[in-house]
């Protein structure tokens, strides 16, 4: 789950879905990685596990053939869009300088060239990422480059070395252009360095090879080979500028990379060609070592010694400085691939830690240069290429647009410019203005990106959505393209009905799900629309027959599971195949919040699945400690277990230990405060020292419990739970009355009946107020809060002497409160036996004048004594701490009817087993009774 960060929130006690209400809050994690879920607009979903998983093909950075084979073949024309056309010739291809000393004896073996006339080779096509070695150049072409003069048949030689063809005649007879073993460059440093923007100050390419390229040769003319002895690599690239100009006809011969060379040796190509190097030989570079490192499965070679180290790393930086002192020279495809590459390097070292091994020098030199300390991206260098990119912009196909955008959204960093403006607006403008360019991958791409970096361009976003809507079909989509796209506009909270209609019904129309290949396309499709909200059965139907109907489900990592089961349980669909996509052979692949966002799904869809909550439970409440889980991974495993409820007190018990010895509670939220004891009320499980802290917790920070439905399940699960903390309840009173308006029926009755068994006078809350919202509403109250109403009532008016109900709401109530059938139980025919056997005439079931019913009334010496049968139920979790419902009848009925009222608790009756005589003593002691007394 993109790295994603899914944020999902549980229901309330009638399973009401609440995630709507709450703040996001982000974790890279990574998220995600790690990652973390709540519905969207508690999102920050990592998606950066969505950006970790985020597909892309490749191939599509690469220019055709046809288009490449111009940019590199010599051309005589000169055009604006052609600046960089020259001749195109071969690099050195041999054993890397970075290798075991055994193989290093052929370092310096040449591949020779044969220079012929004629620069085009109609029979072979260039591509910029695997360049030939046995191309053509034109020689005389080479000759203006060096000033002519040859005669037809000069003969050339080629040093792999400098990349620089030599006329032998014009060594000899031009001394002055060359210094052994050094670029010249003093003397005309200032003709370029002064330099501020391409198309300045170059007539021409002659100066340029003469200063920069060319390589003394010492010819031994007895000699059929040729001495090339290596030089350090600052006395080869020691020069502080390049060329700039638009219309260049002419470029040294840039190095040949292909998919065979390891990243050492493609380190040593470039730097052996380093001033030879085109920009989209730069970019090829950077797009080779990319493809490398995404195909290493282990470390980079060990090199033999530490100074192989160092070189290794200093010639990297050497290519990374060289990068940025050309940028100005990359056309537009030349950024688009370059910034592509070294965004995805960001991520790939990202995953790894940013170093995978003190030995692993790739990895820890790219580390070095791409990113900081703390895992960010090097914002000078993705600055500088955002500038670049600004400013040719318009240069940029869709293809190129899409691309700039996913790179920084890969990366997370939106470059700001001095005006204000930020790249994400300059690439809006652009792709929204050229929308009918943007095929399904594009789309797709760039509206992933925006949604990423939590930016939601309402005029990019309208623009591609309108133009998928208004293709005739969407066959050019691919399952990946369309759970991007329904993603990032789920995510960013872009409303568009007719996008959502439209793949939702293409999807639903196809014959089957078999393009659906990756699990994740699934899951995170679903997880789109049910976080927008989008009703659609078909599509939800076609997507759970397709999991049912899968022969294998191990491909369904936990991620996928939870966000699937998570999608149908919001989005109300209760699909019972379901049940079949979770595994339970191997629970330890579930990382904490993927176990309890499943189970959270599982409660909230009413999947009935004991096997699947039994064997979580047992796992969770292992041997192994709950560091892992964050609070809303606690709450809302305490959560799913409630309201499925599937009673577990040693899982209850674990957790509320770990809450409990927790430093403190900062890191939970008002809502995972509130789930937290809400569960425990709700599945019935007692245990008054996380109260206590949860409550402490919840009054320093009572300002934070700005949602009614927080607070009310807040005060709801105290006094449910028989915990009626007076501090509690009078701290929250002022708050509670804020909050009036926003109660609905539920709450609004929830936290009247909380307050009344709480005993807590609250007169700024239940006024005049109060009365009048429940005339309002009376007319949607449903029996159980009538019942909650009439409790509320009776406290106000007999025990505080306050205004009362109106007559009909009043009667409404008491009518519904005695309307209950009796049900008695066993044991309470048990202790009616016995009070008859012991001469008294017990009156059952007996309807007070408060509307309370009482198990048995009896008179004993004048006096009127009611007598409470107190079953499993009226204890927390069949214990002994009395419910807040128990606490309030036992307090109301004495105060309000008069009468003297005992209770007798299941487990004392249980004791007494069968032996009358024991339980006739008992109730004779319960009743004050003697001998004499019967």
């Amino acid at each position: 789950m993109s790295s994603y960060n899914y944020y999902m929130r549980p229901q309330d006690r009638n399973g009401n879905n609440h995630g709507a209400a709450g703040r996001g809050r982000s974790q890279h994690q990574a998220s995600s990685s790690s990652f973390r879920w709540r519905s969207l607009d508690r999102s920050s979903y990592d998606v950066h596990d969505m950006r970790s998983r985020h597909r892309y093909d490749e191939r599509d950075m690469n220019m055709s053939d046809n288009q490449r084979q111009r940019d590199y073949v010599h051309d005589s024309r000169s055009s604006d869009d052609q600046p960089f056309a020259s001749s195109y010739r071969s690099g050195p291809s041999g054993p890397s300088r970075y290798t075991s000393s055994s193989s290093r004896d052929h370092a310096h073996q040449r591949n020779s060239s044969q220079c012929r006339k004629g620069s085009r080779s109609p029979e072979r096509h260039h591509h910029p990422h695997n360049l030939q070695s046995n191309h053509r150049y034109d020689r005389s072409h080479r000759q203006r480059s060096f000033g002519g003069g040859a005669s037809k048949d000069a003969s050339y030689e080629y040093d792999h070395h400098s990349l620089a063809c030599t006329n032998r005649a014009e060594m000899h007879h031009a001394p002055s252009l060359i210094r052994s073993n050094e670029f010249q460059r003093h003397n005309h440093a200032e003709n370029y360095a002064n330099e501020s923007s391409v198309g300045g100050g170059m007539s021409n390419m002659n100066s340029y090879h003469s200063h920069y390229h060319l390589q003394q040769i010492r010819h031994d003319p007895k000699s059929t080979s040729h001495s090339h002895e290596r030089r350090p690599l600052a006395s080869r690239h020691e020069f502080s500028s390049y060329p700039r100009s638009s219309q260049m006809n002419s470029w040294p011969m840039s190095p040949q990379f292909n998919s065979n060379h390891t990243i050492p040796e493609l380190i040593e190509i470039a730097c052996d060609n380093l001033a030879a190097m085109k920009p989209s030989a730069t970019a090829a570079f950077w797009n080779k070592v990319l493809k490398q490192m995404n195909g290493r499965n282990a470390s980079s070679p060990r090199l033999p010694n530490r100074h192989d180290h160092e070189e290794l790393g200093r010639h990297l930086s050497q290519i990374f400085e060289h990068t940025k002192r050309t940028l100005r020279l990359f056309n537009a495809k030349d950024l688009a691939q370059a910034i592509y590459s070294m965004s995805k390097l960001v991520d790939v070292l990202r995953k790894r830690g940013g170093t995978r091994c003190a030995e692993d020098i790739i990895d820890t030199s790219l580390s070095g240069l791409l990113l900081n300390h703390d895992m960010t991206p090097n914002k000078d260098l993705f600055r500088s290429f955002a500038c670049e990119s600004r400013d040719k912009l318009h240069l940029f196909d869709a293809r190129g647009v899409s691309n700039l955008a996913y790179a920084y959204a890969l990366v997370g960093y939106v470059p700001q410019f001095d005006d204000g403006s930020d790249l994400f607006d300059l690439i809006a403008t652009q792709a929204a203005g050229r929308r009918a360019e943007f095929n399904a991958q594009d789309i797709s791409n760039i509206v992933w990106a925006f949604a990423t970096v939590k930016k939601p361009h309402t005029t990019l976003f309208a623009a591609m959505g309108g133009q998928v809507v208004v293709l005739k079909h969407l066959g050019q989509f691919k399952p990946q393209d369309f759970s991007n796209t329904v993603w990032a506009y789920a995510t960013a909270g872009i409303n568009h009905p007719k996008l959502f209609d439209k793949v939702a019904n293409h999807i639903a129309g196809l014959d089957s799900l078999d393009r659906f290949t990756h699990p994740q396309d699934v899951s995170i499709t679903v997880w789109a629309y049910a976080t927008a909200g989008i009703h659609h059965p078909k599509l939800f139907e076609k997507m759970a027959n397709h999991i049912a109907g899968l022969d294998n489900l191990d491909r369904f990592i936990p991620q996928d599971v939870s966000i699937t089961v998570w999608a149908y349980a919001t989005a109300g669909i209760n699909h019972p195949k379901l049940k079949s996509i979770v595994g339970l052979d191997n629970l330890d692949r579930f990382i904490p919040q993927e176990l309890s966002n499943t189970l959270w799904a599982y409660a909230t869809a009413g999947i009935h699945h004991p096997k699947l909550f039994e064997k979580m439970a047992n796992h969770i409440a292992g041997p192994k400690t709950l560091d892992r889980f964050i609070p809303q991974a606690l709450s809302n495993t305490l959560w799913g277990y409630a309201t499925a409820g599937i009673h577990h007190p040693t899982l209850f018990e674990k957790i509320a230990n770990h809450i409990v010895e927790s430093d403190s509670l900062d890191k939970f939220e008002p809502q995972e405060l509130k789930d937290t004891v809400w569960a425990y009320a709700t599945a019935e499980v007692s245990h008054p020292k996380l109260f206590q802290k949860v409550a402490k917790a919840a009054m320093q920070r009572k300002a934070e419990f700005n949602n009614s439905q927080h607070l009310a399940n807040l005060l709801w699960a105290y006094a449910t739970i028989g915990i009626t903390d007076k501090q509690l309840f009078s701290s929250f009173a002022p708050t509670s009355a804020k909050l009036i308006d926003s109660y609905n029926n539920q709450h609004l009755l929830n936290v009247a009946w909380a307050y009344a068994v709480a005993d807590v006078d609250a007169p700024t809350l239940f006024n005049d107020d109060f009365i009048s919202k429940c005339i309002e509403r009376k007319d949607g109250f449903e029996a159980k809060e009538l019942c909650q109403l009439h409790q509320w009532h009776l406290w106000q008016t007999k025990e505080k002497s306050r205004a009362c109900l109106p007559d009909e709401l009043q009667d409404r109530c008491y009518n519904v409160f005695i309307s209950e059938d009796p049900r008695p139980s066993k044991l309470q025919d048990d202790v009616i036996a016995q009070l008859s056997s012991i001469g008294l005439e017990p009156r059952e079931e007996v309807i007070m004048d408060s509307g309370y019913r009482i198990d048995a009334i009896v008179e004993v010496n004048g006096k009127t004594i009611g007598v409470e049968v107190d079953g499993p139920s009226h204890f927390i979790g069949k214990g002994r701490v009395p419910t807040g419902i128990t606490i309030l009848k036992g307090r109301q009925v004495p105060s309000i009817d008069g009468i003297e009222l005992v209770s007798v608790p299941y487990w004392e009756w249980n004791k007494l087993g069968k032996n009358e005589v024991k339980k006739q003593m008992y109730v004779r002691k319960l009743l004050c009774l003697t001998n004499n007394d019967e």
